[in-house]
């Protein structure tokens, strides 16, 4: 747990999405994140910390560490990026080359087999770069935690040396239906979870899961444990939950 001052002219950006601003601020080697709408900061932590009991590679994903900035709760991240690297989300990289919005682009199209696919394939055509295994982690990471944020400024690829490759999952924090505006807590989590809505190819995370398949393994007893280890909260709870139901189906 960090506390950190941070001075406005440290301001990076202020990205709008869905569920509202977020104002990111970038100091001495890290990015922070201060809480907008709910327990964002606990949440990029807790999904985070989830990878490190999974197969994937450490640098597959950004690591959160929850704190304060300026007295306000949030989180930070270690800027991943070395010197001369770019990131650049897929829908930068569709404006930059074709000047649409690439949501609404994909909007127009009826199958979300053929929104995925559309994607895979740009990037593919664009970049050189096939995105298929890394959409696999995000989609599958997405339906565990509930994660109702990943539009397409949350899928990136890093350019660097004159190629391209696969940015870290990063922004996790609109998941464990925290800072989500549909949840009402007169019902059960399991009432709860039903509410959520998807993005960015479909409304159903199973149905993008249940189209691309497995994308990781995970140790779901060293995660218990782990768990077993936090601090009370409806954000671990629901956590705990998903771990179960989808431990329970056979997919982790």
């Amino acid at each position: 747990m960090f506390r950190e001052d941070v001075e406005e002219e440290y301001i990076i950006t202020q990205i709008g999405t869905s569920e509202g601003t977020q104002i990111k601020y970038k100091k001495d080697g890290f990015w922070y994140k201060k809480d907008n709408r709910g327990n964002e900061g606990m949440v990029e932590y807790l999904v985070s910390k989830l990878l490190t009991f999974s197969d994937m590679a450490m640098d597959d994903y950004v690591l959160y560490e929850p704190g304060y900035i300026n007295d306000i709760p949030g989180c930070r991240s270690k800027n991943f990026l070395r010197e001369g690297e770019e990131l650049v989300t897929v829908y930068r990289l569709y404006y930059n080359e074709f000047g649409k919005d690439l949501s609404q682009v994909l909007a127009g199209l009826e199958k979300m087999e053929d929104r995925i696919e559309y994607v895979l394939r740009f990037v593919n055509q664009s970049c050189n770069l096939d995105m298929r295994d890394y959409l696999k982690k995000v989609i599958m990471l997405d339906m565990i935690v509930l994660n109702e944020d990943r539009h397409l400024n949350n899928l990136a690829v890093i350019f660097k040396e004159e190629h391209f490759v696969c940015a870290p999952i990063f922004d996790n924090g609109v998941s464990l239906l925290t800072a989500n505006q549909s949840v009402n807590w007169k019902f059960s989590i399991e009432e709860n979870v039903k509410r959520v809505i998807a993005r960015p190819f479909s409304g159903s995370h199973e149905k993008m899961y249940q189209y691309l398949g497995k994308g990781f393994q995970l140790d779901c007893q060293k995660a218990y444990k782990w768990l077993d280890t936090e601090p009370q909260s409806k954000e671990k709870e629901v956590l705990e939950y998903q771990l179960r139901r989808y431990e329970k189906k056979g997919v982790l």
